[in-house]
Formats: structure tokens, sequence, C-alpha cells
């Protein structure tokens, strides 16, 4: 089953990217492909520049576990550009991509999750 996750909002302001990797980790160990689209904001989780405090969670560490176990990571090219990202400072294993990916993806899911406000 290839199941696809869509997050558009910011990753430390709400709980949506928590929840999509949580649901992308467990997918991962029942044999699912999964693939995840950041759109708008989202796209900040990529941004491995980030400090987090020790007792958070380092998003864009648990993405790149994701990609290393599997897990294809969409960034939404035009967004991360806008936001004055650097496709250096981006998670291993992430790739820019945009809408006509992202219909693909559509296109191709057994299973769709859209997380936005």
């Amino acid at each position: 089953m290839h199941i696809v996750l869509q997050v558009i909002n910011p990753p430390y302001s709400y709980e949506d990217m928590d929840s999509a990797i949580k649901i992308a980790d467990a997918a991962l160990k029942k044999g699912h492909k999964v693939s995840i689209f950041l759109f708008a904001d989202s796209v900040l989780s990529v941004n491995t520049k980030v400090r987090p405090i020790r007792i958070d969670r380092n998003i864009p560490n648990l993405l790149k576990d994701l990609a290393d176990r599997g897990a294809e990571i969409h960034i939404c090219g035009l967004c991360f550009e806008y936001r004055g990202l650097d496709i250096e400072t981006a998670t291993p294993g992430a790739e820019l991509s945009g809408v006509p990916e992202m219909a693909t993806l559509l296109a191709t899911a057994d299973r769709y999750v859209n997380f936005a406000v």
C-alpha cells in the first residue's frame, strides 16, 4: 500500500508534523510505501540548522531516519526557496519537488492524509 502524507503547517507550532512522522513510522514498520510532501511552512521541517532544546524533538533528524528507512520526503521547491532555505542544509534524503509531483503522488496513492489548518 502506498500512503501519501501532505503537511502544510510549521513543524514546531502544531503537532501535524509529529502525527505525520508517527503514521509514516508505523506504515514503514508494516512494509508500506510512504511519501511525505512538505508544502508551505512545513518545508521548515527539513532545516538541519534548527537547534531544538534538549528535551524537544529534532524533526529534521526524525525525517532523515524515515528517509533512511525508505520513505520519500518531497519538499515543495517554490515554498522552500520562498523561505530562503538552502538545499545544502536540508535533511539528507529529502528532495525538491513540486505541484506536478504532488499530483502524481495523489494519483498513485492508496491512502492520502492531508494535515492542514
